[in-house]
């Protein structure tokens, strides 16, 4: 039935369009990635009952993000403080609205109220900010500090709970919906709008490259135009950053990480390419023959990594001094399901992996989209 199900949706992907995307094209799934969340065990089993992991996601209100990110550098981040507690919240969450729990969606509210009364992540770098400090890399340096993975990964955050948001939002009356997005359009402004088209030239990472960010505001603000737009400035970049041997732009050079961040990129993209889908965005056939390819690429890396790894690049590249005991030969562990969004948007099934298959989380939620692509009914 599995194979059934995923060769359907293999068939969906591969009639992509030529046309741009209009806003008459966009339909906004009610939860973002989905219309109905329906109870998942791929999500795992967290939920508010537990006084360890609520007490865990509250911790979130008193979080102090830019001291846990001094803790890191630029080969590193210290997120855990952080990204922990929201997966948590939002698998939690997830498990609430797909049981129609009552008492655990109240819980859930409680808490999203209490982080927008808080302003949590408010008062982290703003990416004009960014413009004042030194890059990440500085040098050369993996030491140097990353004033952009402050900022990255409170934008991130911040998606998530937009997502927690969107989930609970028709929970919410009158008058909590108001507190939630006051705190929302706060932050929309200050993390989102000012890269939400920012002209990049590298690169492929998490949440789209930044366009999830977009579309899950798009989602709580119903704006289809919004979307629109958003879709084809990402497919344009995708176009850009994604070589027609697969290979991407910056994540694929990455010295000892380059497989890892190959991965990391093309998750992201795979992620993103099936939302435009369910939104109802049409492809362009470039986009989806550059995935496709990288999709390749990184089954090569898997099975040679030799020869993955020989592939030359004469681009600028400063984020790829990583000593051999730091070296990531393998698949992104948070692309926690890959190998099924592989195989749904491009046909490709993943190569054994087992390192890979070894560190994987096996339950959660991919933060690196917004979402667990084996909960898709």
């Amino acid at each position: 039935m599995k194979k059934i199900f995923i060769y359907f949706i293999f068939l969906l992907f591969s009639f992509p369009a030529l046309a741009k995307v209009k806003s008459k094209d966009i339909s906004i799934p009610k939860h973002f990635y989905t219309d109905k969340i329906q109870s998942c065990s791929f999500v795992g089993n967290e939920t508010f009952k537990s006084k360890y992991k609520k007490a865990r996601i509250e911790s979130l209100i008193d979080l102090d993000w830019m001291s846990e990110w001094a803790l890191g550098n630029s080969r590193s981040v210290n997120h855990l403080n952080l990204t922990g507690p929201m997966t948590l919240f939002a698998v939690a969450t997830h498990t609430a609205i797909g049981n129609n729990d009552k008492n655990e969606i109240d819980i859930a509210k409680e808490i999203l109220i209490k982080i927008a009364k808080a302003n949590v992540l408010l008062d982290t770098i703003s990416r004009q900010e960014l413009n004042k400090k030194p890059k990440c890399w500085k040098d050369g340096n993996p030491e140097a500090p990353c004033w952009y993975h402050a900022y990255e990964f409170a934008r991130d955050a911040f998606t998530n709970y937009l997502i927690i948001a969107i989930y609970l939002k028709e929970n919410l009356d009158n008058k909590e919906l108001k507190i939630v997005n006051k705190y929302i359009e706060k932050m929309y402004k200050k993390f989102i709008k000012p890269e939400e088209f920012a002209d990049k030239d590298k690169g492929f990472y998490a949440m789209g490259n930044g366009g999830i960010p977009n579309l899950v505001y798009a989602n709580w603000t119903n704006n289809k135009k919004h979307a629109a737009k958003e879709f084809n400035f990402r497919f344009k970049y995708i176009d850009e950053v994604f070589f027609d041997d697969g290979y991407i732009n910056n994540n694929s050079f990455r010295g000892f990480r380059s497989l890892w961040y190959h991965s990391y990129g093309l998750n992201s993209a795979l992620g993103y390419v099936y939302l435009a889908k369910v939104w109802g965005a049409e492809v362009p056939n470039s986009v989806m023959n550059k995935i496709t390819k990288a999709a390749e690429v990184l089954n090569l890396g898997i099975t040679d990594y030799e020869k993955f790894s020989s592939r030359k690049f004469d681009g600028e590249q400063k984020n790829n001094q990583y000593k051999k005991h730091n070296a990531r030969k393998h698949t992104h562990q948070m692309a926690l399901a890959i190998d099924t969004l592989m195989e749904m948007v491009t046909g490709i099934k993943l190569e054994e992996d087992i390192t890979y298959l070894a560190k994987r989380p096996m339950y959660g939620i991919d933060n690196l989209i917004g979402f667990n692509a084996n909960c898709i009914k």
